[in-house]
């Protein structure tokens, strides 16, 4: 079993995670994303947060969430924006390793600077990297996103997206790295491209996670998937490798074991819990 609640369904039950939104800046505009600073905080947007936090105060947020969860084993970066368009992503993992030599550390990317980043993320010791591929056909791409940073410009050239999340998720497999893959189905748009991920994919990746569509930002009106075709995209993943079923589709500021209650809002224990009060 892998030690980790969003790489295997069983640890879902025992292992907590830490997730440090110390990454507010994005090198992709996603059609279906609203992540960011969100000060409600009840909100369930996926990979938003109440506050962004120093590298610094990331430590202080981890040290209080062991004392008061010892399961919370895995410390993670995941957003607001994108990890490894941030430095703090960076100078937080080093930081986390140099004081919490025993956490497992993760990531979670878009991919688009994969390639140039994953020598960096070995040398550190990264444990887990989840890679979201949403397509590896341009065409679904184009609907998906709007655009993506490519120094320092925004452009539409979202072949170089998909040739630097599969070459990326190639050299992390070599690497070494635990490698999942996560996809959000947006019916009429990816639908079919759910299975030619998790045929590529297994050959590279440990696990594969399949989210149904949250409607926000420009795909607000469009409906989330049905039971019937979570399933189909499911079984079409399980033709080929592991599938994860347990997502909780959480925020950047997650702190805790999922499984640990059965509230709805059990995924969302916000870190804002373990900062100091000023």
């Amino acid at each position: 079993m892998i030690e980790h609640p969003c790489f295997d369904d069983e640890a879902h039950y025992r292992i907590g995670r830490i997730h440090l939104p110390v990454a507010p800046q994005c090198n992709i505009r996603c059609r279906y994303c609203e992540a960011g600073v969100c000060t409600d905080g009840l909100s369930g947007v996926p990979g938003a947060t109440l506050k962004v936090i120093p590298p610094l105060e990331a430590i202080s947020v981890v040290r209080r969430a062991i004392r008061a969860e010892p399961c919370n084993k895995i410390a993670a970066v995941a957003g607001p924006g994108e990890p490894l368009a941030n430095r703090q992503t960076f100078e937080t993992l080093t930081l986390v390793k140099k004081h919490f030599p025993r956490l497992k550390t993760c990531l979670s990317t878009n991919g688009l600077l994969l390639p140039d980043k994953v020598g960096l993320l070995h040398e550190m010791g990264l444990d887990f990297l989840t890679v979201t591929i949403n397509a590896l056909d341009v065409n679904p791409a184009r609907k998906i996103y709007k655009w993506i940073t490519v120094d320092g410009q925004r452009k539409k050239d979202f072949d170089v997206l998909l040739e630097n999340q599969q070459l990326g998720v190639r050299l992390a497999h070599e690497l070494g790295i635990t490698v999942k893959i996560n996809t959000v189905l947006i019916p009429g748009i990816n639908e079919r491209e759910v299975e030619k991920i998790a045929r590529w994919a297994s050959k590279y990746a440990y696990i594969m996670n399949v989210m149904p569509l949250v409607p926000l930002g420009e795909f607000a009106g469009k409906r989330r998937p049905t039971c019937a075709q979570m399933d189909r995209a499911r079984l079409a993943v399980k033709k080929h490798m592991r599938l994860l079923t347990r997502c909780k589709q959480c925020r950047a500021d997650a702190v805790g074991i999922l499984g640990k209650s059965a509230q709805p809002k059990s995924q969302h224990h916000y870190l804002h819990n373990f900062l100091c009060r000023h």
